[in-house]
């Protein structure tokens, strides 16, 4: 049985290799772990089954830090952006070989253009698919407040952009009092996604504590701004119940979180003068209305006033007339009194005669002197003769004297 040393063998895959790659290579892989020491930096390249998302390759590589250097006056600071973990790169390695050491990847160049035009495709492609779902413009169709002033507001308390947001809306032209509260959350790397949705599920849970959500992040690389665009962050801000206001410093391009949200500012700062205009729109709305309700009770005050005038010059004039008109009455009624009483009392007088003479006519005395008779029994007239019997003492009262009869 022959054989080889292992020395033998690997020298003999370093010359294959050698043979194979005398020149450096591009290759497309994404960074997994990345480790940075004394300005060289180790990362393990890796790359993915589409399918399966399954791991079907890994090699290690190194970028030395006077290549790093070189690079960095080549592309300027996005090259460091770009050295970080789960970002896919296009990368120029010279492959390398060692017989003690083993096989390794020395990174010469990265092509900032490719993982920029990459991210934007991806973007591109979530957008579809916010739109083919109808997210797009679902939170911005909510209405807002009339007036926001509990807030709740995912960002860092050591970022900037936080401090700068929270500077301007405390310190506001108006002297509103806001109530803000901190949902921490990761702003850049792959901890964004996770957190920003954990810190939405607990705003949902007190939804009825705050009026509108606001993420704040300032300004940053589109690498470092490309964690907001994620299709998850996206279709949460688009379902959620209260108005996303998003913040987070893009200089030019739009993000995911930024399509969907209910308004989107180029800055925290901004962020903060929206929600203060629009309580100020709010209270100049009311002073207006004040001065438009000042302004017609005054009408309506110096019409009443106006109108309480002329009802009281009617009711001086009317007071005036009536006491007048009552005044010839009494008057009138002064001159008629004797007059009117002198006559009723002359007429009262005739008929007083008359009812004399009439009296006189009808007395006893008068019939009798007319030759008529009253006939009585035991002092009660007689009317009828069916009042006597028999046997019975009558009297009959002449003109002169009275008879006493027996029937």
């Amino acid at each position: 049985m022959t054989s080889i040393s292992l020395f033998e063998l690997n020298e003999h895959i370093r010359r294959v290799l050698a043979l194979n790659f005398s020149e450096a290579v591009w290759v497309r892989a994404e960074v997994g772990q990345l480790r940075e020491s004394r300005g060289h930096f180790y990362f393990t390249l890796i790359q993915k089954s589409e399918e399966t998302e399954e791991l079907i390759a890994k090699s290690d590589a190194v970028l030395w830090g006077s290549k790093f250097r070189s690079m960095a006056r080549k592309h300027g600071s996005l090259i460091h952006d770009l050295l970080r973990e789960d970002l896919e790169l296009m990368l120029k390695v010279q492959v390398e070989f060692h017989e003690s050491y083993g096989f390794k990847l020395l990174v010469e160049d990265i092509d900032p253009n490719f993982t920029l035009g990459k991210l934007a495709i991806e973007r591109q492609a979530i957008l579809r698919k916010l739109k083919k779902k109808r997210l797009l413009e679902k939170n911005s169709l909510l209405s807002m407040p009339v007036v926001l002033q509990r807030i709740a507001v995912l960002s860092n308390s050591t970022a900037a952009g936080y401090h700068d947001f929270i500077n301007q809306i405390k310190t506001n032209k108006y002297g509103h009092h806001f109530e803000l509260e901190l949902f921490p959350i990761a702003l850049q790397g792959v901890n964004v996604e996770k957190e920003i949705l954990a810190q939405f599920e607990i705003i949902k849970s007190r939804k009825a504590d705050f009026d509108c959500v606001v993420i704040i992040r300032g300004g940053g690389s589109k690498i470092d701004l490309a964690a907001f665009d994620n299709f998850e962050i996206g279709k949460t801000i688009a379902n959620f119940k209260l108005p996303v206001f998003t913040g987070i410093g893009h200089e030019i391009d739009e993000g995911i979180a930024d399509f969907v949200a209910h308004t989107a500012l180029k800055t925290p700062t901004a962020v903060a003068e929206f929600i203060v205009s629009h309580n100020g729109y709010f209270e100049e709305q009311l002073v207006r209305h004040w001065l438009s309700i000042r302004e017609i009770n005054s009408q309506v005050l110096s019409t009443a006033q106006q109108n309480l005038e002329v009802i009281s010059q009617n009711i001086k004039f009317l007071t005036e007339e009536t006491i007048r008109n009552q005044k010839r009455m009494l008057d009138y009624i002064e001159q008629e009194i004797p007059r009117a009483a002198g006559s009723s009392i002359k007429s009262a007088g005739t008929t007083i005669d008359n009812l004399e003479r009439l009296c006189e006519t009808l007395s006893p005395e008068a019939v009798l002197k007319r030759g008529y008779s009253i006939t009585s029994k035991n002092g009660k007239v007689i009317t009828n003769s069916e009042d006597i019997q028999k046997g019975d003492l009558i009297e009959t009262k002449l003109k002169k004297g009275t008879i006493t009869s027996k029937v």
